[in-house]
């Protein structure tokens, strides 16, 4: 009996050992190898499924690692591995958020979260916009570098910051910086538009979230699947351009929102979610008639007070926009997805655009939010560098488990529950390139979404 026994064991043991490529081992740390082994098949099954949807926009835009010192063997071995570890992301992410999608079936999946982190790491700066701030010399546009550098530099920025006390200062984001807003904003007058409506209260039962940092709930609203024409003036009325009914409202049904766009590998969303913040705002300031698409290429290239691929604060990108205006999408297209800034270009003509200043919002006041959704868009920033926003497909997240803020994106919309996002990742990452956040005044908002808001002023 036992020899009866034993040979089949033994016998599915080689045949394992045969079906196990030459060149398997493990190649990242944290992986479960073992199982792996158990499940290679199934995991290249999903490896050829995702280079079929995504694996053409992953390696145009450098989201999937390249090694010209690496076999083929060796590089397809690496892709089931980082697939492998997605999954694990993947299961991950669902437990923190019941009520969410995620898979690996998003254009970031041949990332690991470490390598994902790294590439939204120094997107997104948080400055103050004092009036001292505007007067203070600007600094010279910097080439985009590798990331090492880059975080060097921020380093060295942090530094320099905490020996000086002049307003005006560019502060990376950290874990401290989300504790403390900068109240120090124009002294431009807000708004005098009034809401249309009084929002609903986030739940009170909100349950904060079990994770370490600012990663429990915001608000959201039900996201729209088609993306309406847009061109340089599209008509359309008040009553029309937002979706609303009563304790909601979504902009990006509105034919005052482009279409979702994608940053590539350029650090550039303080400019994707500025540019789109004005054009947003112009267009409903004029009767929601035509909506001009302006150009992030501009900001990125021009704008001497942020870093161009190497993130920006939305604050200097706002006093940019006022004193310089915009040149349209058209006369002056995006080319940093490669991630390298493209020195400034002054051969098209600038439009103005109708902002006067900017409202800094204050930390943590999700009325005041929601107050300013009722009117237009709002830029908001998160802590994205995770594990969620990389495999996010649908749903509502409700935690994250960083809380650096490392990413600009905007408001379009609320209910009574969630927050709507627009994101600059493309289309085929979240809900058509949207997100929705649920609601929650506790620890920031969900991903610190409540730490630093503003928008501005037509």
């Amino acid at each position: 009996m036992k020899a009866t026994s034993f040979i089949p064991v033994c016998v599915a043991a080689g045949l394992a050992l045969a079906l196990t490529p030459i060149a398997a081992r493990p190649m990242h740390a944290g992986i479960d190898y073992q199982r792996y082994l158990q499940e290679i098949d199934s995991v290249q099954s999903d490896l050829d499924q995702w280079r079929d949807m995504f694996g053409a926009e992953a390696t145009a835009n450098g989201w999937v690692p390249v090694s010209e010192d690496r076999s083929a063997d060796d590089l397809e071995e690496d892709m089931r591995q980082r697939i492998f570890l997605s999954q694990q992301d993947v299961a991950t992410a669902q437990a923190a958020n019941p009520e969410a999608n995620f898979s690996i079936f998003s254009p970031f999946s041949a990332l690991t979260t470490d390598e994902f982190s790294t590439k939204v790491m120094n997107s997104y700066i948080q400055g103050n916009g004092s009036e001292a701030s505007r007067t203070r010399p600007t600094r010279s546009l910097r080439q985009q570098i590798d990331f090492t550098t880059a975080q060097e530099m921020i380093e060295a920025l942090i530094e320099s910051i905490q020996a000086q006390s002049e307003a005006g200062t560019v502060q990376p984001a950290s874990d401290d910086d989300t504790a403390a807003a900068d109240s120090d904003i124009t002294t431009e007058a807000p708004t005098t538009r009034k809401p249309r409506r009084q929002p609903t209260a986030a739940p009170s039962t909100a349950t904060p979230t079990t994770a370490p940092t600012p990663t429990t709930s915001a608000p959201v609203v039900e996201p729209v699947t088609t993306q309406p024409a847009v061109t340089s003036a599209t008509p359309a009325t008040t009553e029309e351009a937002v979706v609303s009914d009563g304790d909601s409202v979504d902009w990006s049904a509105s034919a005052c929102m482009s279409p979702i766009q994608s940053q590539g590998q350029c650090g550039s969303c303080w400019a994707f979610a500025s540019v789109a913040a004005v054009e947003s705002a112009q267009c409903i300031a004029g009767g929601q008639s035509s909506l001009t698409k302006y150009s992030e290429q501009q900001l990125v290239g021009c704008d001497s007070q942020n870093w161009g691929c190497n993130g920006g604060a939305p604050v200097y990108a706002f006093q940019y926009i006022e004193e310089n205006g915009l040149c349209t999408e058209d006369a002056y297209p995006y080319t940093s997805s490669s991630g390298y800034s493209s020195s400034c270009s002054s051969s098209c003509s600038k439009g103005k655009t109708g902002i006067t200043g900017y409202e800094k919002l204050d930390i943590g006041d999700e009325n005041a939010l929601l107050d300013a959704l009722n009117t237009h868009p709002v830029v908001v920033a998160v802590a994205s560098g995770n594990a969620a926003w990389k495999q996010y497909t649908g749903g509502v997240m409700s935690s994250c488990d960083t809380s650096t803020l490392d990413h600009a994106v905007l408001a379009v919309g609320y209910d009574s529950s969630n927050l709507k996002i627009r994101n600059s990742w493309g289309e085929n990452w979240g809900e058509s390139g949207y997100v929705r956040l649920k609601r929650s005044t506790a620890d920031m908002g969900t991903c610190g979404v409540l730490t630093d808001m503003l928008h501005p002023q037509i």
